[in-house]
């Protein structure tokens, strides 16, 4: 299957690593579709798990009537199923992600093509879309190994520009895939008037959410600079002073607060939240950061 891929994101070698990889279901298991993900269901499945009593209404077949002629008990065979998860993945592509060396868009695209091999390699059910202000562009979910060339070319066209709207985009998410799943955000969050209010749009949904917060070292980290104009790369505004130590220590603090709200935020409403820099190795946070977090394993 890798040696048919002909993408910028993945090389062949690492696509072989992918291949033993699969995306944890926590607490989702969102269709009725065959799949490899466990769930406790009742006689439609393939691996045997205990027995229960019989209640009126059961279906017969799934009886062990062996256990009846020994033991003179009604006791039904439960067996556990498995089942296909829906996996979305909503990239940032808002024009500060593509600022830094790598740019963060590039980047992002790598860890949202990873991802999604992993789902489609494993029969999961694989929808991606983009956004700025809204969902610009999107793919429904499909699953099956044909749709991972179909989900490099999206990914590979996606440009990078606009103010972004967390908010909104996650209204749009919401119309465009109403099932439950797994749902990975994969943007640098730099959300006027921050991200937390934005991502209260997804009170109520049921999803395993799993933000991925990436970030540019030289957004976080300041060198005194002296006189500098500063412009806003999604909005153009523009604002000039002086960059001396004491302001960049208060820039600094505030970076660090802003992260740290951020994470406590998820963390307190359950959802699984990894920061990156575009400076980790790509295949260190594929292979280590998001197996660490018990992503994939």
């Amino acid at each position: 299957m890798a040696a048919e891929l002909d993408s910028p994101f993945l090389e062949e070698t690492f696509l072989a690593k992918l291949e033993r990889l699969r995306i944890v279901a926590k607490r989702v298991a969102s269709s009725r579709g065959k799949g490899e993900h466990l769930s406790a269901r009742r006689g439609s499945s393939l691996e045997f798990s205990d027995y229960r009593r019989y209640h009126r209404g059961d279906d017969l077949r799934y009886v062990d009537w062996n256990v009846y002629r020994r033991l003179e008990r009604l006791l039904l065979k439960v067996f556990t199923g498995e089942e296909e998860m829906n996996i979305y993945l909503l990239l940032d592509t808002s024009g500060s992600m593509g600022e830094g060396a790598p740019p963060k868009i590039e980047y992002a695209k790598r860890v949202a093509a990873a991802l999604g091999y992993i789902g489609l390699k494993n029969h999961d059910r694989v929808g991606v879309a983009a956004f700025a202000g809204g969902v610009d562009r999107h793919v429904p979910l499909a699953r099956g190994r044909k749709q991972v060339l179909s989900l490099f070319q999206f990914l590979e066209g996606l440009p990078c520009g606009g103010e972004t709207d967390l908010g909104r985009a996650l209204k749009a998410f919401s119309l465009l895939y109403p099932a439950r799943g797994l749902l990975v955000i994969v943007s640098d969050l730099w959300n006027p008037g921050g991200c937390t209010a934005a991502l209260d749009e997804l009170t109520g949904r049921r999803d395993q959410v799993l933000v991925i917060h990436l970030l540019d070292r030289s957004e976080i980290r300041f060198e005194p600079l002296g006189d500098v104009s500063l412009v806003d790369v999604e909005s153009g505004r523009e604002r000039r002073l002086v960059l001396d130590r004491s302001l960049v220590n208060r820039f600094e603090a505030e970076v660090r607060r802003y992260l740290d709200d951020t994470e406590a935020y998820c963390l307190n409403r359950r959802m699984d939240y990894l920061r990156a820099e575009t400076a980790t190795p790509f295949e260190d946070f594929v292979l280590r950061a998001l197996r660490q977090g018990r992503t994939i394993r």
